[in-house]
């Protein structure tokens, strides 16, 4: 009888752990994400359509003050989905409450009493068959497994990507290959540890980090420094996962066309006379250019100081450098391009060897790490009221752009803020910083402003309009540490990113050089954000020698082609939280290859990118060779956009690439808004800066059908092959449409039920209000001059 009992006992012990029946409370028996639980020793098991996705591998733990860590033990008593949980220290116990919401699951502990509680923590059921993406802007990794991540919100400078495993915006949600994904809800400093996480120092991070343990194959550990844990469970893809994680944090704003435009800047402006001539010097060549920004310095220095050494936080135009700042507004727009300046959370106590101005009121500061500034207090009302009274007088001149540098250069963890301890408000602080800038932009400016930041935390998104992966070598490992961190940044960050084209440390005198930068532009080119600038020649693009400008012109046009198809990814992220660029295992989760693939990415779901980023392509570049790229294509045809080949998916392939061209594919079946510049078939040309003409629209379609393509106005493509025959239909789209086919040109076209209308030559075509022509590669094939809505029939060769 007692073997019997035995057996039982442990098939059902199993049953809890594989996702079956469990001896204990079940919470709902219908299909879809649910929860079971076990008595001694309390645990509980998720499970969805009841298949256990992930569960508590032990019961949650916390620590003392003193040092001493207990754990939750025996379930006591229960009502719903509360639970009364005894701990292994005498006269504490927890409450463990999970809800069920329209994301998910909600699972939160507390302890009573709380009283010397300085860290909580999660173990989860973890396997090194799952692979992993998340934690927010990290450089040096896409998947997880066997990592160890930071969750503290640390500025990483050049000298250390790639050797610190820090980052300036962290989050600790994740998704997993199995389908689930975690969102511990905390601003808490912690740690996260996947399956087999390798030991990790961060770089001798101080003070010490929340205790994890390493090498365990079986285990995802979760530990903060607060007193409580708060943490959601998702379940589905990670598309499906990703918008459960954004309607908790807020979904992203969706900026205007003008955040997608090229942005200029220099590492140092000498004068104002130098903002002039970087707008001069761009549109001269072809150049597109919205926004210049002033970077640090450009405040008013300390009396007596010489030019360029600022008191930063006086948010104020030096009188030296910039005499005339009105005037200089004025002459940017004139030219079309607006002012944007460079803006730091804290003030400096001195500059030049004198004495900065302090004008905020008494108890304004929180003291950090760093003794040389005086850090605002952004929880104190009356400190953030100042702050922002000083950036409402700056906008109000005409700036209508920041570059929201730092905000996490500063270790407030033991620090004391007025709204709390710093291990809860040190990684808000970006988010609060953001805040007040966002705020005094719109109060001056209504939409019509641009924001990039560097730091952020969960939130951020739904403030900011734009985020930049900042200060990376001149190298091309800071060129794929940039492209991991862009990458990973997209999905948890903001979708909206861009980088340092030609990247922020000098690696050498002359650097970027000509190779480097026009891979750097390359990958700009595709990136949501396009803005280029620095301490090197990329401050200066026109010293490059005629065929590096001429490419770098190439891949500013390219990128504004794609705004349209750019600009309505970026609307569907803000209403489901889902990126505009992916890295490849977010789309293909179930996929080796993909999580092998961690130089190049989606950009929606019918375009795949992988940038040139091998450091051969250094000296390829400069004996002119095609550098050679592993790529790996997912199952289906895809559609070479340089070269017009169709290459078969589900393999890994060698793309030889020059420094004209880079890997860049439409999905076979596929399509998206572009509007190609080349060639010109309007009467009238594209304007420098067009980057959203109401009255003209353009599509880049596969020819083998199937295609239903929605553009950021409501114009609508769909495309159906029947043998030889291609049928497109155009439908709300704008006056002028124009239509890019790839491949092989068409026996006969007709238009709106036409008799089969000659092909005409581009300058022809001007002409005419609708027809066709032909282009060679790049981004070669068909193009159809037709009406907003029209009915087309091609007969392929």
């Amino acid at each position: 009888m007692r073997r019997l009992l035995a057996i039982s006992a442990a098939a059902a012990a199993l049953a809890v752990y594989s996702g079956g029946a469990s001896p204990g409370y079940t919470a709902s028996a219908t299909p879809g994400l649910s929860w079971t639980v076990e008595h001694s020793p309390f645990r509980l098991v998720y499970t969805n359509s009841g298949k256990q996705i992930t569960a508590q591998l032990s019961g949650m733990g916390y620590r003392l003050a003193d040092g001493t860590a207990h754990t939750l033990t025996a379930l006591r008593s229960s009502t719903g989905g509360t639970y009364t949980v005894d701990t292994s220290e005498p006269g504490r116990s927890a409450t463990v409450n999970v809800t069920r919401t329209d994301r998910g699951l909600r699972v939160s502990m507390s302890l009573q009493p709380a009283t010397d509680v300085v860290q909580v923590s999660e173990t989860l059921v973890g396997s090194t068959s799952e692979h992993f993406l998340g934690g927010g802007a990290h450089t040096m990794f896409i998947d997880l497994r066997g990592k160890t991540l930071l969750n503290k919100a640390v500025f990483v400078g050049a000298s250390n990507f790639g050797k610190c495993n820090k980052n300036g915006a962290p989050t600790p949600f994740f998704i997993s290959s199995a389908g689930y994904g975690i969102y511990p809800d905390t601003t808490a400093i912690g740690r996260l540890a996947f399956p087999n996480a390798a030991p990790d120092t961060h770089c001798n991070d101080a003070p010490a980090p929340c205790p994890v343990s390493f090498n365990q194959p079986d285990r995802i550990q979760l530990c903060f420094k607060t007193n409580r844990l708060d943490y959601e469970v998702y379940a589905g893809d990670p598309a499906a996962v990703t918008t459960s994680y954004f309607k908790r944090v807020g979904m992203p704003t969706l900026p205007p066309p003008r955040q997608f435009a090229m942005t200029k800047w220099r590492d140092k402006i000498s004068s104002q006379a130098e903002v002039i001539e970087d707008m001069v010097e761009l549109q001269k060549r072809g150049i597109p250019l919205d926004t210049i920004w002033i970077d640090n310095p450009w405040e008013q220095g300390p009396a007596g100081g010489r030019v360029t050494y600022a008191c930063i936080g006086a948010l104020t135009f030096d009188n030296q450098q910039f005499p005339d700042p009105a005037g200089m507004i004025s002459q940017l727009r004139a030219g079309g391009v607006s002012l944007g300046t460079w803006v730091a959370p804290f003030l400096s106590k001195q500059s030049d060897g004198k004495p900065c101005v302090n004008d905020y009121p008494a108890g304004s500061f929180v003291q950090s790490d760093r003794t040389n500034v005086w850090d605002i207090d952004l929880t104190n009302p009356v400190a953030r009221a100042h702050f922002e009274a000083k950036l409402e007088k700056l906008f109000r001149m005409g700036v209508n752009m920041v570059k929201g540098d730092r905000g996490e250069e500063h270790n407030f963890e033991q620090s004391t803020f007025a709204g709390g301890p710093g291990t809860l408000v040190h990684n808000t602080y970006p988010l609060l910083y953001a805040e007040s800038v966002a705020r005094m932009l719109q109060k001056v400016h209504g939409d019509d402003y641009a924001m990039l930041f560097r730091a952020g935390y969960d939130g951020m998104p739904k403030v900011l309009r734009g985020s930049w992966m900042a200060d990376a070598d001149m190298s091309f490992d800071g060129l794929r540490l940039t492209l991991r961190r862009g990458v990973n940044n997209s999905f948890t960050g903001h979708p909206v990113w861009g980088s340092d084209t030609g990247g922020y440390r000098r690696v050498a005198d002359d650097s970027p050089s000509p190779s480097l930068f026009t891979r750097w532009a390359q990958l700009s080119a595709i990136s949501p954000v396009f803005q280029v600038g620095g301490p090197g020649r990329n401050a200066t693009p026109w010293v490059y020698d005629q065929a590096t400008v001429d490419r770098f012109r190439r891949a500013a046009i390219l990128h504004y082609e794609l705004f349209p198809y750019l600009y309505r990814l970026a609307q569907q992220a803000s209403v489901t939280g889902v990126p505009i660029t992916r890295p490849m295992a977010f789309d293909h989760p179930h996929e080796e290859a993909a999580w092998q693939a961690d130089q190049q990415l989606m950009i929606g779901e019918d375009l795949l990118a992988a940038p040139v980023t091998a450091d051969r392509a250094e000296a390829d570049g400069a004996a002119g060779r095609p550098t050679p790229v592993d790529v790996w294509l997912p199952a289906g045809k895809w559609i070479d956009l340089h070269n017009g080949n169709v290459a078969e998916g589900g393999r890994w392939l060698i793309r030889e690439s020059t420094l004209d061209e880079f890997p860049l594919y439409l999905r076979a079946g596929g399509g998206i808004a572009f509007n190609q510049r080349d060639p010109n078939i309007w009467p009238t040309p594209w304007g420098l800066n067009d980057i959203n003409p109401k009255d003209r629209t353009g599509w880049l379609i596969s020819p083998d059908g199937g295609t239903s393509v929605t553009n950021h106005n409501g114009g609508k493509v769909e495309t159906r092959r029947m043998g030889r025959f291609l049928e497109i239909r155009v439908s709300g789209s704008a006056k002028e449409t124009q239509i890019t086919i790839p491949g092989p040109a068409p026996i006969l076209a007709s238009i709106d039920g036409s008799h089969p209308v000659p092909r005409s030559s581009p300058e022809q075509l001007r002409a005419k209000a609708t027809g066709w022509t032909t282009k060679d590669a790049p981004f070669g094939g068909t193009i159809l001059k037709v009406p907003g809505n029209a009915k087309i029939l091609l007969v392929m060769a």
